[in-house]
């Protein structure tokens, strides 16, 4: 059984503070029973300024909000001018890669956790314009287009700085890169 038919009251949440944030929203349950939410997101700036309209997908993995498993956020506009991969944050499959898990911040099992996730969107996104304008001007002079702000390292580099800079993690406790496995069970081997 999904974690959207264990829980229905949270689905419905989930999806009314989807309905708030995201213009065009809709909401589905995918064939193999994955819960999706999907929508138009504005990137404004703090007056209203409209700087960026974003198409998004929201997928929940099958057991959330499980150990703080989080929820994966896919760019499904822009595809035909942002380019994925490298240092713009955006996984090969259009996954956005908004933080290392362990450093989020976001309490999952909170039921407005939703309105976390899309506050780190929103900032992501904004910095994703710049690097992406700073990209292209890259291709025209040879320069190296340097992301606004600071990131971490991608995979396990990324996981590997987290954990370093917390200075370790327990065996027993979540791992650090959101799977919802203890730690020893999943990413231990591999740092």
């Amino acid at each position: 059984m999904q974690w959207h038919e264990q829980a229905p009251l949270r689905w419905e949440q989930e999806r009314t503070i989807a309905s708030e944030l995201l213009q065009d929203f809709q909401a589905e349950i995918s064939g193999d029973g994955t819960a999706i939410l999907r929508g138009i997101f504005e990137v404004t700036s703090e007056h209203g300024h409209i700087y960026e309209r974003v198409g998004l997908r929201v997928e929940y993995p099958p057991t959330f909000p499980v150990r703080n498993q989080h929820p994966n956020v896919y760019l499904e506009s822009h595809r035909d001018r942002w380019k994925n991969g490298g240092n713009s944050h955006i996984e090969p499959d259009w996954r956005l890669c908004l933080f290392v898990p362990i450093e989020s911040g976001i309490d999952f099992a909170d039921s407005i956790s939703l309105n976390d996730l899309f506050a780190v969107v929103h900032t992501f996104l904004f910095k994703e314009r710049i690097y992406q304008r700073r990209l292209a001007m890259s291709r025209l002079n040879g320069s190296i287009a340097e992301w606004p702000g600071q990131d971490r390292s991608h995979g396990l580099r990324g996981i590997r700085e987290a954990v370093r800079e917390r200075g370790g993690i327990g065996r027993n406790e979540p791992c650090p890169c959101g799977s919802g496995k203890k730690f020893k069970r999943c990413h231990l081997g591999k740092l």
